[in-house]
């Protein structure tokens, strides 16, 4: 079974109308757990959730300090229905039962990454960020313009025009499009631990426009 037919009959059973939305983001492995951590508490903040969900394709879930009761409740929610959920601070991480990717279809790993993240969100009633540290080809290309959102995190070194080609590339597919400049490094490390969002985060996730209810029926 393809990656696209298996996520349609998934997600087919997922309620999506009472999850916040899902933003997809590109970055390297990394970057891959603040990336994620970052844009979910960017958007529990900007839908005024209580806590946020992210994770990474390929990778295992964040750390787990102390958490916020929204968030404590939302992991136990999610953990009682089999998913792989740890709270900290404002975030729900779920670790990706794939990892590692070595000998996988990624975009496969990564379409059923989306369906779980989905399926999370609906329970949760919150919104979620999914890092894809992956190469974009065309079979990933369909499993990004799954979601609500798209998000790029391009590495310093990059050059500018570099980045440029490939938000025009991906504004192809659809979606509302962000660029994040990645935070620095203790930003990055209260991203994670789901403690505060990094104002680049805020400012980027407020230009995509979604709110409560944006997410998609």
């Amino acid at each position: 079974m393809s990656a696209e037919l298996a996520h349609r009959r998934t997600t087919a059973r997922v309620d999506r109308r009472a999850a916040g939305p899902l933003v997809a983001v590109l970055c390297t492995s990394a970057r891959a757990h603040a990336a994620a951590a970052a844009i979910a508490l960017a958007l529990a903040r900007t839908t005024g959730a209580g806590c946020g969900l992210a994770a990474a394709v390929g990778l295992g879930g964040g750390v787990s300090i102390g958490a916020l009761p929204a968030a404590c409740r939302a992991a136990d929610r999610l953990r009682e229905r089999g998913l792989p959920a740890t709270a900290s601070g404002r975030l729900v991480w779920l670790a990706d039962r794939r990892a590692p990717l070595a000998g996988k279809d990624a975009a496969a790993c990564a379409a059923a990454a989306s369906v779980e993240l989905a399926r999370a969100a609906a329970e949760a009633g919150a919104p979620g960020a999914l890092a894809l540290p992956l190469v974009r080809t065309d079979a990933l290309d369909r499993v990004l313009a799954w979601h609500d959102a798209l998000v790029v995190v391009p590495e310093p070194a990059a050059a500018g025009a570099l980045a440029e080609r490939a938000l025009a590339s991906l504004a192809a597919l659809g979606r509302p499009l962000g660029l994040v400049v990645p935070p620095a490094r203790t930003a990055a490390a209260l991203a994670v631990a789901g403690v505060r969002a990094p104002a680049e985060a805020l400012h980027a996730t407020a230009a995509l426009g979604l709110g409560a209810g944006a997410a998609r029926g």
